[in-house]
């Protein structure tokens, strides 16, 4: 029996080691940088294997290093996408002002032109840190699709017992506990003559409203990852599957960022192997810009 392939997307947020350690107030260089060297390597390797296209969301301070121009270069020949999570990834854009996040998105976009030749069709805000005014910037600058939402209540509650046992500063940003009544599928957010901007949030375990992405599967197990893909494949819902570098980096042993120490890099690869089996029996994945076109028309 044939099986019918839906369409689908991945997506790979590019944070590094300098992004991660920003996040408990420790200010780095962005090389070297562990995280974003040796995971890339092994995303494209992966996909390579699996006949994946997918979507990489790329900081554009970090265009600045050669090393990381370099792999950034490798993702494009490979035919992959690059989009914007926008030049300095500060935690709070939703509370900049707007011209400060009119520059994260322009210098985002600057330092993408610099390694395609094309203007980004997508956005992510960090931390999934979105809100009005940030929609209304992209749908004026033209751009296809946003993917800065993930319909769960378990990022505010993950934040908030961050503060209390590890002492880490209170984030008032990302995620807001009503957003696990937003949809958790692809919807149109913004629409005039000049075209529509299309949100695809970070897809969640139905009904539960749950994160199943790759970092979450990494500490939950396969069996878990099943699960929450039945229930997507059941309600037909289009998925969009996310990855982050850590997801697939050397292991780190600094004390510093304690959430990434934990599963040895050979059963991760073991792991997301078996996932990707599983979900290129059942989807068809191409790049976001690509999935965004096709659900529009």
């Amino acid at each position: 029996m044939v099986l019918k392939r839906t369409l689908a997307t991945i997506q790979v947020d590019l944070d590094g080691l300098w992004t991660n350690l920003s996040y408990y107030g420790h200010d780095v260089s962005i090389s070297p940088d562990i995280l974003f060297e040796t995971a890339v390597p092994r995303y494209l390797e992966l996909f390579r294997e699996f006949g994946i296209k997918a979507t990489f969301f790329v900081i554009g301070r970090d265009t600045a290093d050669p090393l990381k121009r370099e792999l950034l270069k490798r993702i494009y020949d490979e035919e992959h996408e690059l989009a914007n999570h926008t030049y300095s990834h500060p935690f709070g854009l939703r509370k900049c002002s707007l011209e400060q996040k009119k520059k994260e998105i322009l210098e985002g976009e600057k330092a993408l032109l610099m390694i395609t030749g094309r203007k980004p069709v997508g956005f992510k805000a960090p931390g999934y840190d979105i809100d009005t005014e940030v929609l209304q910037i992209l749908h004026g600058s033209g751009y296809r699709y946003d993917s800065s939402y993930i319909s769960t209540f378990v990022y505010p509650i993950i934040m908030r017992l961050n503060t209390w046992f590890k002492g880490g500063v209170l984030r008032t940003h990302g995620p807001r506990w009503h957003w696990f009544l937003k949809k958790n599928k692809p919807y149109v957010v913004a629409s005039n003559r000049r075209g529509k901007l299309l949100e695809i949030p970070c897809t969640v375990m139905p009904l539960l409203r749950i994160p199943i992405h790759a970092t979450f599967i990494v500490k939950l197990g396969f069996f878990y990852f099943k699960i929450a893909h039945s229930l997507v494949r059941l309600l037909k819902i289009p998925l969009n599957y996310e990855f982050h570098a850590a997801d697939l980096a050397d292991e780190i042993h600094d004390p510093r960022l304690g959430h990434l120490i934990g599963i040895p890099l050979e059963k991760r690869l073991q792991l997301f192997r078996r996932m990707l089996q599983e979900l290129t029996k059942h989807h068809t994945f191409v790049t976001s810009a690509e999935f965004a076109l096709r659900l529009r028309n």
